[in-house]
């Protein structure tokens, strides 16, 4: 473990086991309020505020701050940082286990903006989708890999079941790259800030269920070197015909499913269906 100056008297320790690597960038922070576009009329929930470096200037620019955090050695340097400001509810607890229908209740329009554990990326996306009914944008520093497959485009070969777990809900977009040198201790990789804005039309979830599409998607993406029409079998499809639907929709025989965005996996699904 690395020692993290926190002030001249004291010293913290990051731990490896949390995936604690912080960032105290005075200008990064600025450009990550900056592009979250927090004002003070913003309510915003922080996942692992770590030494509060990001939470400062949260706490300082918007209407009111809800932090998580699970390290029981960073509560009290939190607490006496932060005590004198009424606008934060800092909440000791694994963010994961945390029933978040409490701290979002009546909320409609609250801003995530967090420098995650690399290691829970998913986990914390999806728990934050599962509550997009309060929650409008999700800002996150990522690792640069994760981002880039979350934001990817059809053809690309970062397109995954990750990229329509998310963009199936919202639409996300890589803002901007964060060397690793710029935190401490520094990562092995290197980081990207990722915007995730939640489709409040729910374009996708009026047109197909959730279970529909990802039981279809599941398949199709069960073996990337495989075509869809080899990966479809398992669903009961022949080759020959899922063939044709991919003719039908515009596809070669070939396809895979990294060729496909949302809205066209979900017209493939409907031919599907339709014969």
């Amino acid at each position: 473990m690395k020692k993290i100056k926190k002030d001249q008297n004291e010293n913290y320790s990051a731990k490896k086991k949390y995936g604690q690597n912080f960032l105290n960038d005075n200008s990064l922070l600025d450009k990550i309020l900056n592009m979250a576009n927090i004002d003070k009329n913003t309510e915003v929930l922080e996942i692992g505020p770590g030494l509060g470096f990001l939470t400062e200037k949260l706490i300082e620019g918007s209407k009111f701050l809800t932090s998580f955090e699970i390290d029981s050695d960073l509560i009290p340097i939190l607490n006496k940082k932060f005590r004198r400001y009424e606008n934060f509810n800092l909440i000791h607890k694994d963010f994961l286990n945390v029933d978040l229908s409490e701290s979002l209740k009546d909320k409609k329009d609250v801003k995530v903006v967090a420098n995650i554990p690399y290691y829970i990326t998913s986990p914390i996306i999806n728990k934050l989708i599962e509550y997009r009914e309060s929650i409008s944008e999700i800002y996150l520093m990522v690792q640069k890999e994760v981002a880039e497959r979350i934001s990817s485009k059809p053809h690309s070969k970062n397109m995954s079941l990750l990229t329509h777990a998310v963009q199936f809900y919202s639409e996300a977009e890589y803002l901007f790259t964060v060397p690793k040198e710029k935190f401490s201790p520094v990562p092995k990789v290197d980081s990207a800030f990722l915007r995730i804005k939640i489709l409040k039309d729910k374009r996708y979830e009026n047109q197909i269920s959730e279970e529909k599409y990802f039981k279809y998607l599941k398949e199709a993406f069960s073996n990337k070197r495989k075509s869809i029409s080899n990966n479809l079998i398992k669903l009961g499809f022949s080759k020959d015909f899922v063939k044709r639907c991919l003719k039908e929709a515009g596809k070669t025989e070939l396809a895979r499913t990294e060729e496909f965005s949302v809205q066209e996996f979900i017209d493939f699904i409907r031919i599907l269906n339709k014969k």
